[in-house]
């Protein structure tokens, strides 16, 4: 990814965090790294783990975020959550959503979309 590209999603990443906390979500941890594979947030509220993949799009973009993230992506980031569950020796519900962060232009960021539960683990 290219310097500018890292930075505008870093810029989506801590406006979804922001907003993630607005609504009561406790952030875990940020570019969680295990085995060449990253989660951009984990956050946690009232039990409930929640791995989220944030994507951040210029508003004129071709594809809409929710849809870069294919099968492929979701099975990295279902490795990683598993490394990240046995790690800390989570026992109860998880959850993988996904935030669509827009770059509106001049330093300018907002969340479009909150897709919670985007997809399951196993398949369903």
């Amino acid at each position: 990814m290219t310097g500018k590209a890292t930075n505008i999603g870093a810029a989506g990443e801590r406006q979804a965090a922001e907003y993630l906390v607005s609504l009561g979500y406790v952030v875990l941890e940020s570019n969680y790294r295990c085995r060449h594979r990253e989660i951009d947030l984990i956050v946690e509220k009232e039990g409930l783990l929640v791995f989220v993949e944030v994507k951040t799009r210029a508003s004129d973009a071709f594809m809409p975020a929710p849809y870069a993230v294919n099968r492929r992506k979701q099975m990295f980031l279902c490795s990683a959550a598993a490394a990240y569950v046995c790690q800390r020796s989570w026992k109860r519900e998880i959850r993988f959503d996904i935030i669509w962060v827009e770059n509106t232009g001049k330093g300018r960021y907002r969340v479009v979309a909150h897709i919670k539960n985007a997809f399951n683990p196993f398949g369903g």
